[in-house]
């Protein structure tokens, strides 16, 4: 569960706050409440964070206006860094949770300045820097790489456009040969930054999932999943020639009990997709989107549903062909009242222009995301109708979309859909892969969207959230292989 901050409080403390007072209405809301011990755990980092983060300030989201509204990305803000020094503040943080763990007995720690001494299985997308090992002391528990993506010296890269860019920024990987949690930050450049704050809660929720033993990766030819306490994740990275990897974290306390793990995510249920084209689905919405929220939260939302009580649910009936699109056809250019505008870039790695245009085109974008496509027309149409599903069952989303236009350029590719009734939010979405001058592949993500269903309004908040997970997801499918 997210909860927005306020104020300048650790996350930890927010959301515990949030949970608390929800409990007081809902008494099923305190089975998510963080326990003391865990607390303590984050405070001492955040009091040893004190000292070895003062020489690495953090930072506001440079995207928010005084009066808190969010502004749009601007377009030279893309595929640069102007202060890439400031992503050392994650190595800062780490070396907080590097202290704590050691002092308190749980790892003895190594540090490789060569950082081939480390094995990874698979390669990350980023080289390796100076790595820390942590080599917990209780049997069952995974041991934690800290790996730094730039040398000590070097001043980081403000041009983000060649697939060389280097950023200091941390490669988070558990296990003997590590296997890749996190990446931080996830893309680097101005326009997706959002503040130090929650790259420093992105860090602080993987390493707590590892110590606390709440963590589950598994990585095959076909791709990877991952599950925490906070959140279940598929797609992305994989394995190679038919090898699988599956690592589940163990609690480095004694007499630790694990939080436990969200619902996993299968992106490759092959018979829903027939299964949606012939008939309706009941989606039951909100309740565990993304499997990243609390059960109780869906049956809370669903006694604010007017004239209904218990668990939210809305069945999502298929289209008719003459339906309208949902939003303005020109929406992207020209935002109407209440809609937010969403972009997102990042620099594609180890695929040519050719080999991404044809990853948008047959879906894999979305399929490698975590979403299930169904779909009219593999490449895509003008006219082409898909359903997306997010979400395991049958906590799903339904998502009915229509190709709007496409773009076949010699140097741009991709396509924008519109959303049809029944789709809990109107808007457009337009996926672009493009080679730059330079020579380097980008895949831009543009959007402009407002929620369309009472359910969308009532969780507007947890709405944000979800888009924002679902973009990094599709900026990690083509940029983790």
């Amino acid at each position: 569960m997210l909860v927005m901050r306020t104020d300048d409080a650790p996350w930890w403390h927010a959301q515990q706050a949030g949970l608390a007072e929800a409990a007081q209405e809902d008494p099923s809301f305190a089975e998510h409440l963080l326990s003391a011990e865990i607390l303590a755990l984050l405070d001492e980092v955040e009091t040893t964070f004190a000292e070895t983060g003062a020489d690495t300030p953090g930072w506001p989201d440079p995207h928010l206006r005084p009066d808190g509204t969010e502004r749009d990305s601007r377009e030279e803000e893309y595929s640069r860094c102007l202060e890439p020094g400031k992503y050392r503040i994650l190595w800062s943080r780490a070396e907080a949770w590097a202290r704590v763990l050691t002092r308190r007995g749980w790892a003895s720690e190594t540090v490789h300045e060569d950082p081939g001494q480390v094995a990874w299985e698979p390669r990350p997308r980023v080289a390796p820097q100076r790595t820390t090992v942590l080599e917990p002391h209780r049997p069952g528990a995974e041991r934690l790489v800290l790996a730094r993506t730039a040398p000590e010296d070097a001043p980081g890269s403000t041009d983000l456009r060649s697939g060389e860019a280097m950023l200091p920024g941390l490669l988070l990987g558990i296990g003997d040969p590590a296997v890749t949690v996190e990446t931080l930050p996830d893309c680097g450049c101005d326009s997706c930054d959002d503040g130090s704050a929650s790259q420093l809660e992105q860090l602080d929720r993987a390493l707590l999932s590892i110590v606390d033993g709440s963590l589950e990766v598994v990585m095959t030819s076909s791709g990877c999943s991952q599950r925490t306490s906070f959140g279940a994740e598929s797609g992305g990275a994989s394995v190679e020639g038919g090898a699988s990897v599956h690592v589940t974290a163990g609690p480095w306390g004694e007499e630790w009990t694990p939080r436990p793990l969200c619902p996993p995510i299968d992106p490759h249920e092959s018979e829903w997709a027939e299964e949606m084209l012939r008939e309706p689905w009941p989606a039951r919405l909100l309740g565990a989107v993304l499997g990243a929220l609390p059960p109780p939260l869906v049956s809370r939302i669903g006694r604010h549903r007017p004239g209904r009580a218990g668990q939210a649910t809305v069945y999502a009936r298929l289209p008719e062909e003459d339906q309208p699109v949902t939003a303005p056809r020109d929406a992207l250019e020209n935002p109407p009242p209440g809609y937010r505008r969403f972009r997102r870039s990042a620099v594609l790695t180890g695929m040519d222009f050719a080999q991404a245009a044809a990853a948008v085109r047959s879906w894999a974008l979305h399929r490698r995301a975590g979403l299930q496509v169904s779909a009219t027309h593999t490449p895509p149409q003008v006219g082409t109708e898909v359903r997306l599903r997010i979400g395991p069952r049958p906590f799903s989303v339904i998502a009915p979309c229509r190709v709007l236009w496409l773009i076949d350029e010699p140097d741009r590719a991709g396509f924008a859909y519109g959303t049809l009734p029944g789709h809990p939010e109107s808007g457009i979405e337009q996926f672009v892969v493009a080679c730059t001058p330079t020579g380097p592949v980008q895949l831009h993500l543009d959007a402009v969207s407002r929620p369309a269903t009472w359910y969308a309004r009532l969780g507007a908040p947890v709405a944000r959230l979800v888009q924002e997970l679902l973009t990094r997801r599709y900026l990690h499918a083509l940029t983790t292989r």
